[in-house]
């Protein structure tokens, strides 16, 4: 049964074709939806990927009872046509990509049926649908997409005459569930899901279709294994937030918290500026002792507030930046951000890049759904372990207590530590969106709600995020 699990959108605008196409089976076929019951032997599912034709998460599953219900209460109903179920389908997984399209005849075992049926089923890069114009969508969504399933069915008269032939593009697109860690970009899903979506796809092939329909199959996101997180997140109950307003909200054993992060505050520094009373000038000499070509470039300082509602604090971080327009900003490390409870310094930061975390890895050949580690799936690939790699960590100290902040997996996940504990992993590119928080009983005791949310605005903090 097709559960909720995979989400379908369907495409009213007709797909425009090209007349010349990359696969012959593209060409729309004349077809007879006039059948009176007729006997149908399917004759064979064959299936294959040319976006990662060595991986076997697109291999046909040992149970296809659910892809031939599909098809005989879909299309073959529909053309009032019955499936001899004695009859033994071929089921072929091609080895290349010449292979597709082509369709070997051999009905010795079959010649007294009437009908006779393939399935054809094709994973190929979007590009290809977008190149030949198969399909129309916004440039901003074509990200989204991670690959285009064609589903081709076609019925043979015993004249080996094509009476039948529709194509159905089937477009996946990976989404986040309470999956959480490294996401995998071979398999966009577990196969498991992949199989229902396609499942659901040929369901919706039909006589009156258009050929070249597209539909769109949202699918939870498939996550490769690690010995980092996955061991923490392991059937763990997630917190949620709430970003939908001013505010980033969220629930735990102290009731809801509501954290605020204005934007940032960049001043200009004047470097030519040599009054006794301007208030960077300390900042200034600095620059000019340390920075090489400091005359070719602009430095700012950047005041970040960050609001706690729920425990009435106000904090600020500050720091100094220096912008070349041949480069990023960056952090100037000759002057230590600081960070403020009210007017009072609390803490310090500095930032780090490229830090790989030592004797943890992820491992891309075997993907899971980023929530049960016990259901893993082997791609096959021989794809050996991948050190972790941080893009940028905040190490610093406040109240007392050291901290990092890790930001991973371009930005999206980070992971929170103190005392060389790991105490949240959060997801979330430049909002929350969901966190796994260890249980109060496992973590360091001194760790309150106010330090806790400090480290939480600060991984959010508009001056760590990616400029665009």
């Amino acid at each position: 049964m097709f559960t909720k699990m995979v989400k379908f959108e369907q495409h009213s605008k007709a797909m425009k074709l090209r007349l010349k196409i990359f696969f012959a089976f593209f060409l729309p076929w004349i077809f007879n939806d006039s059948f009176a019951q007729t006997k149908l032997a399917l004759e064979q599912i064959q299936i294959y990927s040319s976006l990662h034709p060595t991986a076997n998460y697109w291999h046909l599953p040992s149970d296809v009872s659910p892809i031939l219900n599909a098809l005989d209460t879909g299309i073959f109903a529909k053309l009032n046509l019955q499936r001899e179920l004695t009859y033994p389908t071929q089921q072929k997984e091609l080895s290349k990509q010449n292979q597709l399209g082509k369709i070997t005849i051999d009905w010795s075992k079959s010649h007294a049926i009437p009908t006779h049926a393939y399935l054809e089923l094709y994973e190929m890069d979007p590009m290809i649908a977008y190149q030949n114009k198969l399909i129309d969508i916004s440039d901003e969504k074509k990200d989204s997409i991670h690959s285009i399933w064609f589903l081709s069915c076609t019925i043979l008269n015993q004249k080996q005459e094509r009476v039948f032939q529709k194509t159905l593009l089937v477009g996946i697109i990976p989404l986040q569930t309470l999956g959480m860690g490294i996401p995998f970009t071979t398999s966009a899903t577990m196969p498991v899901n992949l199989f229902q979506a396609l499942t659901k796809g040929i369901g919706f092939l039909h006589p009156s279709m258009s050929n070249m329909d597209y539909i769109e199959a949202k699918v939870p996101a498939a996550y490769a294994t690690d010995n980092y997180w996955m061991p923490l997140l392991h059937n763990q109950p997630r917190t949620l937030f709430d970003t939908s307003k001013q505010f980033i909200s969220y629930v735990n054993t102290h009731g809801l918290q509501l954290l605020r992060l204005p934007p940032a505050v960049l001043n200009k520094l004047d470097l030519k500026n040599k009054a006794d009373n301007y208030p960077f000038k300390q900042v200034v000499a600095t620059i000019r002792k340390n920075r090489s070509n400091y005359n070719a470039k602009e430095y700012y300082q950047v005041i970040q507030q960050l609001r706690d509602v729920h425990q009435d604090k106000d904090f600020i971080l500050s720091a100094y930046l220096e912008f070349n327009p041949e480069e990023a900003l960056m952090f100037l490390p000759e002057i230590t951000p600081i960070i403020f409870e009210g007017n009072d310094s609390i803490g310090f930061f500095k930032l780090k890049e490229m830090i790989v975390e030592k004797n943890k890895n992820f491992f891309p050949d075997i993907i899971y759904n980023g929530y049960d580690s016990t259901k893993q799936f082997n791609l096959g690939t021989s794809y050996g372990p991948s050190p972790i790699v941080h893009a940028t960590v905040i190490e610093g100290a406040a109240y007392g207590h050291s901290f990092k902040i890790q930001f991973s997996l371009p930005q999206k996940q980070r992971t929170i530590i103190v005392d060389d504990q790991i105490i949240m992993v959060v997801e979330g590119k430049n909002k929350p969106h969901q966190m796994f928080m260890v249980p109060a009983a496992n973590s360091h005791p001194m760790i309150d709600d106010a330090f806790r949310n400090l480290l939480l605005l600060m991984a959010y903090s508009e001056i760590f995020q990616s400029p665009n």
